[in-house]
């Protein structure tokens, strides 16, 4: 139903499929608000032409193992940053590394690192996002929340896949927290005066989260509330912009200027140029197995690796053979269905 309804509005029909996967993939975790929640948004975005599914992905600076790609300002990120690492694995192959600049916004970083470990590579993104986070000792959030994702290939163990942000925790998680009027824990965020809160009202603006916008008032605290996550947020934020001559991170968002280019970056590394690859990923599972091995605290079941727990519970659904949907999720895809089938 979504791959024919991004095909509509103008996918091909394997690019549909991509951008279908990838948020169905999120919602068999779980995660439903950047699965078939976030898959509607851009199904509308496309249908009312302010994303183009059928954009060029233009390649417009190549240097040895570098390239810097863009789809222009109403480009879907997704098949402009699927293209960059694609690129990157290209030159990989080449260089042993590639290094591949978008000028768009990865959004979720896990289908890019699959493609580098499915390629037998290591794979690694950083990426621009809203302005949420202060820096460290301020009060006006200037910086995004640093995503950022890792891939490295294993043997018998799936892959170690990390797709993350560098704050305590997400501004979805927050938006989600004030919306069921719960508290948030301590240090995960200040308020526009820039005191500690436990109160996730206090971080985006109520103005502007009646118009459906997100725009931050107080602020993300970085991972370990200090300066080395402040000082990782800071590089992230600074080379997502100087390497794909992309907008600070106080330009983006609904009060900033237009146009806006989001960027994100990508390396892939050929496990060849390094090393026999099998014995690599042999070794990879070595260490796996010597943590999962390890003591673990009273109550802990298992020690897991990362990527492992959200891996799993794709597997999961997948085997369970169906979808579960939050009501208005459901309704909304098939409403845009019905419509399309009555044209």
């Amino acid at each position: 139903m979504a791959t024919e309804l991004l095909v509509a509005a103008g996918a091909s029909r394997s690019d549909a499929q991509f951008i279908t996967d990838v948020h169905l993939a999120k919602a068999l975790q779980g995660d439903h608000e950047r699965g078939v929640g976030m898959l509607c948004q851009q199904i509308r975005a496309a249908q009312a032409g302010a994303v183009d599914l059928a954009a060029p992905v233009r390649v417009l600076r190549e240097y040895g193992a570098t390239a810097v790609v863009d789809g222009g300002p109403r480009a879907s990120g997704k098949l402009v940053c699927r293209e960059a690492m694609v690129l990157a694995i290209a030159r990989a192959r080449t260089h042993g590394l590639g290094w591949a600049s978008a000028r768009a916004a990865g959004e979720i970083l896990t289908p890019y690192m699959e493609q580098a470990v499915q390629a037998g590579m290591v794979g690694m993104a950083l990426m621009q996002s809203l302005p949420i986070v202060a820096p460290h000792g301020g009060i006006e959030p200037l910086l995004g929340n640093a995503p950022m994702g890792w891939g490295i290939p294993a043997g018998r163990h799936a892959p170690i896949i990390v797709d993350m942000s560098l704050t305590q925790t997400s501004a979805k998680g927050v938006q989600r927290a004030a919306a069921e009027g719960q508290p948030v824990p301590d240090g995960f965020l200040q308020d526009a005066a820039g005191q500690p809160t436990t109160d996730p009202r206090a971080f985006l603006d109520p103005d502007w989260l009646q118009k459906g916008k997100l725009v931050a008032q107080g602020s993300l605290l970085p991972i370990g509330a200090g300066h080395k996550g402040y000082a990782l947020i800071f590089v992230v934020g600074l080379l997502t912009s100087l390497l794909t001559d992309g907008d600070f991170p106080w330009n983006l968002g609904p009060q900033a200027p237009r146009p806006q280019t989001t960027g994100t970056v990508f390396l892939a590394l050929d496990l060849a140029a390094f090393g026999e690859p099998a014995a690599m990923r042999a070794r990879a599972d070595e260490f796996i197995d010597r943590l999962r091995a390890s003591p673990r605290k009273e109550g802990v079941d298992g020690i897991l690796y990362p990527g492992e727990r959200s891996q799993a519970l794709k597997q999961k659904g997948l085997a369970r053979g169906r979808l579960e949907l939050p009501q208005a999720q459901w309704q909304e895809l098939t409403a845009m269905w019905e419509a399309k089938q009555a044209k």
